[in-house]
């Protein structure tokens, strides 16, 4: 946790300019400057991209402080004169105005702009260009984007209303007679949608469902980047289009059948796996909980994948058969288990929870549910371990070791059948 949210989380006002919660932080506005005291040294740090140590005396509101964040912005207010964010912050932290010549720009580099079309979108359409006094927030070679989506994110987060990517690249779009895509359809979130409006969004039902739905900027919600990189939670790894069974188990949907392999909190608990044993060959049918696959663990140890739901098993991994340690190496990709193809008339998969991807056909499926469950069970296993675990393994280090090694016959047999069903 950085200072500035550590600040925040307990009501303690900082102000920033630059600080986005969705973003990395970038510190440059300098206004969420604090007073950092540390091993005798008294420093002036950007409280949004300083974390929090123990021992660390933080003042927030000392002269020191509060002097330096009004000389900031009256320099901001002075390069962007006429922006009405800057001039009420000025207001608020007792600056004066009119020392210094004004720039009568719009720009601050913030950076924010910049930060949410490389960082949530992917595309890059923009970027800095120069060094010192000529430094700005331009496209490549200065030339209309080409890649840019329209989305008006960069807007969206922009203090002081610099930045209109989104209408100058609408303005291109309809000179070159392209095809209008809705800006949702550019951004993933509805398949090749066309814009009947000119691309007047606020005469638009689905832009305004959109923003009531989402709650803040859509791009937010459905990244383009973020939409393929896993989830983290509690240090388990939750790989994004996924649906999860509670038994562990990740499934995709591939056309008419689906493909089923353990997640990451799985392949932890059981470790090291020497031998993969086929149990339903390809062509058989397997009902819901049945064994599909046997792992061999070391010390005699073991552990099934059984059916999430009833089907005829298309294919086991051969991959998998070979080189058992994928299913620990890339669980979510080689390492995959096998491919079933539910029975006709199987809801089973519809219930299980979804963790987002993308929003589909305006239909948003929130991450909630899996992040809720796989922190749940997280504290399941501490609290079937308790007690349990040598004196050498460390809760902390519970799922580094390997931890069928370090269970009994019977302690184990307890944690499979919790977690794996068998």
């Amino acid at each position: 946790m950085t200072i500035l949210e550590a600040a925040t989380s307990v009501g303690i006002p900082v102000p920033t300019l630059c600080y986005n919660p969705e973003l990395r932080p970038y510190g440059a506005c300098r206004l969420c400057t604090v007073e950092v005291v540390q091993g005798g040294r008294v420093r002036l740090q950007a409280s949004c991209a300083m974390p929090v140590e123990d021992g660390m005396e933080v003042k927030t509101a000392s002269e020191r402080v509060l002097q330096g964040r009004r000389m900031i912005i009256e320099l901001l207010v002075a390069r962007a004169p006429d922006a009405p964010v800057l001039r009420e912050l000025a207001a608020r932290l007792g600056a004066r105005e009119g020392r210094l010549a004004p720039r009568n720009e719009k720009c601050i580099l913030c950076g924010q702009c910049v930060a949410v079309c490389a960082e949530i979108l992917g595309v890059a359409a923009i970027g800095f260009a120069g060094r010192g006094v000529t430094r700005r927030v331009t496209t490549p070679f200065e030339s209309p984007s080409l890649t840019c989506l329209a989305c008006g994110a960069c807007t969206f987060v922009c203090p002081t209303g610099a930045i209109d990517m989104e209408r100058a690249t609408l303005e291109r779009i309809k000179a070159e007679r392209s095809p209008r895509y809705c800006r949702y359809s550019r951004m993933g979130m509805i398949p090749d949608a066309l814009c009947p409006n000119a691309y007047e969004c606020y005469r638009c039902d689905v832009d305004q469902r959109m923003e009531d739905i989402c709650g803040t900027h859509p791009a937010f919600v459905a990244s383009p980047v973020r939409r393929v990189q896993p989830a983290v939670v509690n240090g388990y790894q939750l790989e994004r289009g996924r649906y999860y069974h509670p038994r562990h188990l990740w499934v995709e949907r591939l056309s008419s059948y689906v493909r089923i392999g353990l997640d990451d909190f799985a392949q932890r608990l059981v470790g090291r796996v020497l031998e993969v044993i086929p149990v339903r060959e390809p062509g058989t049918q397997a009902q819901a909980g049945e064994i599909l696959v046997q792992l061999l663990l070391p010390n005699g140890r073991t552990a099934s994948v059984l059916a999430p739901f009833s089907g005829e098993v298309v294919s086991i991994n051969e991959d998998l058969i070979l080189d058992p340690t994928l299913l620990c190496k890339a669980p979510y990709s080689r390492g995959w288990v096998c491919e079933i193809a539910p029975s006709a008339g199987d809801t089973e998969l519809a219930t299980l929870p979804f963790l987002q991807a993308a929003i589909p056909y305006l239909r948003l499926v929130r991450a909630e549910p899996v992040t809720a469950w796989i922190a749940a069970e997280v504290e399941k296993l501490r609290g079937l371990l308790a007690g349990r675990l040598p004196d050498t393994i460390t809760e902390e280090d519970m799922l580094r070791a390997n931890l069928p090694e370090g269970l009994s016959d019977e302690d184990w047999q307890t944690v499979t059948r919790a977690f794996l069903g068998a």
